[in-house]
């Protein structure tokens, strides 16, 4: 399992993450629409945990389906990130945030043994230190057919661009990892900790860039920038928006539920 040079907390800098939620706007579907569709069915009132919440797109998201006696909580290393998502929750369901790492579940006194219907975790689970031991944690958490949901990225995502950038500079294998590999060892890891079924599904999406100043600022604002290519980077780029009228970048989504 590879694992990031970058701190969980410098990827949910708020300044970062807005930035790279924003480029959703230009996408080809709606990646909230298809949350939603993917929300599995909870019993009311529901338990429902978010690992690496950040400022909290999907508590946001999901916290109006949920009932007015239940809770959902969220996980995150940024204090700064949970203070925004605290001060924008609106839904009756009652909220609960962790300043922590969910790599230390076991240490987090007030999540109890079989107390959660649903654990999710949107792009965040693949910077654990210890996927193993994570997803066991995960599943002494869970009830009895509790869901741990999975959403990530997967292979083809990014591919217009990673050339450009090899031409330019390495990219972290880490990036491959979390491409090519990671949906496999959550679902072959689910299955040794003893997860008995699995419902995937896939969302294949494009982000459509106007101009190369546009993929740029998306870029700068990315894990796979590195400061010094600007201009060589910003030329390629440019040459395919004067060719093609625009630079398309492939986003495409694995779901993963795997159910206790």
């Amino acid at each position: 399992m590879k694992t990031t040079g970058a701190s969980q907390e410098d990827i949910t800098a708020r300044e970062k993450l807005q930035a790279r939620l924003a480029a959703n706007s230009l996408a080809s579907r709606d990646f909230d629409e298809w949350c939603l569709r993917q929300f599995p069915e909870l019993p009311l009132p529901a338990q429902v945990l978010d690992l690496g919440c950040g400022t909290g797109k999907q508590v946001l998201l999901f916290g109006p389906l949920l009932s007015p006696r239940s809770h959902i909580w969220g996980i995150d290393l940024s204090q700064q990130s949970l203070q925004t998502l605290k001060a924008q929750y609106r839904a009756a369901a009652s909220l609960h945030l962790i300043a922590g790492s969910f790599d230390q579940l076991d240490l987090h006194h007030k999540l109890r043994s079989g107390q959660f219907d649903l654990i999710y975790s949107s792009y965040s689970l693949y910077y654990t230190q210890n996927l193993p031991h994570l997803l066991a944690e995960v599943f002494r958490l869970l009830r009895p057919g509790g869901i741990f949901w999975v959403i990530a990225p997967y292979r083809g995502t990014n591919q217009e661009f990673l050339p450009i950038l090899r031409r330019q500079h390495e990219v972290e294998p880490f990036m491959d990892y979390v491409f090519e590999q990671f949906h496999q060892e959550v679902i072959s890891l689910g299955e040794e900790v003893g997860f008995s079924s699995l419902k995937p599904s896939l969302l294949r999406n494009k982000i459509t860039f106007p101009s190369a100043e546009a993929f740029m600022h998306y870029l700068k604002n990315s894990l796979f920038y590195r400061p010094g290519h600007d201009e060589a980077i910003g030329k390629e780029v440019e040459a395919v928006v004067k060719a093609q009228g625009a630079f398309s970048v492939s986003k495409h989504i694995i779901s993963l539920q795997l159910r206790k």
